[in-house]
């Protein structure tokens, strides 16, 4: 019963079906018409968008060369700025080295001077030291022979006879004060002086 009742329900549809094409033919046509109008407008409006986001695509890509180019020449411009700032910093900083050697080799040579005034200094006061104590050695000795050489000549000094006076001159040599060397009977030197004292020129006594 179930079985033919869907049957019946079946050829009724495909009778219907039949039926309504032949009744709706000019409607449905004047519809699919209309349809296709409309998609062939949704076409050309979709290909005008695909063609307007194309162009407005290759306008951006345009811009954005422009603006890449400027951030480039920019970055170009900038490096090179920066290569000009890096080769002074460079010759600054050679600059900077050069005058602190320069500065380095003055104090060191300023530390010399200073070193070779103050040996010099402490040189001239070890002449000088050497100098005095010399000095004072030279006049110690120098008085001590004096006080030898007066303590000898007055040893040596005796009244002279008037056999002193006939002795042989010897005309090479001279007294202090001029007076005429005499030579003895065994080879004394003698001069006699203002006072009539023989005074003995050697050690050697006649």
């Amino acid at each position: 019963m179930k079985k033919s009742f869907m049957l019946l329900t079946l050829l009724l549809s495909v009778l219907v079906a039949f039926n309504s094409p032949a009744q709706d033919s000019k409607p449905k046509k004047e519809k699919a018409k209309k349809e296709a109008k409309a998609e062939k407008q949704d076409k050309k409006e979709a290909k005008d968008d695909k063609k307007e986001a194309k162009a407005d695509k290759k306008k951006a890509k345009d811009a954005g060369d422009i603006v890449a180019a400027k951030e480039a020449k920019a970055d170009k411009k900038k490096a090179k700025a920066d290569k000009v700032d890096a080769k002074d910093d460079k010759k600054d900083a050679k600059t900077d080295k050069k005058v602190a050697k320069a500065d380095d080799k003055a104090d060191k040579a300023d530390m010399k001077d200073k070193a070779d005034k103050k040996m010099a200094k402490a040189d001239m006061k070890a002449d000088k030291a050497d100098d005095k104590a010399m000095a004072k050695a030279d006049k110690k000795s120098d008085n001590m022979m004096a006080k030898a050489d007066r303590k000898m000549s007055k040893a040596k000094e005796e009244k002279a006879s008037p056999a002193d006076y006939k002795a042989p001159i010897d005309r090479s040599q001279k007294g202090p004060n001029g007076e005429e060397v005499r030579t003895g009977p065994r080879g004394g030197k003698y001069y006699i002086n203002k006072n009539g004292n023989k005074t003995y020129l050697s050690s050697f006594k006649d």
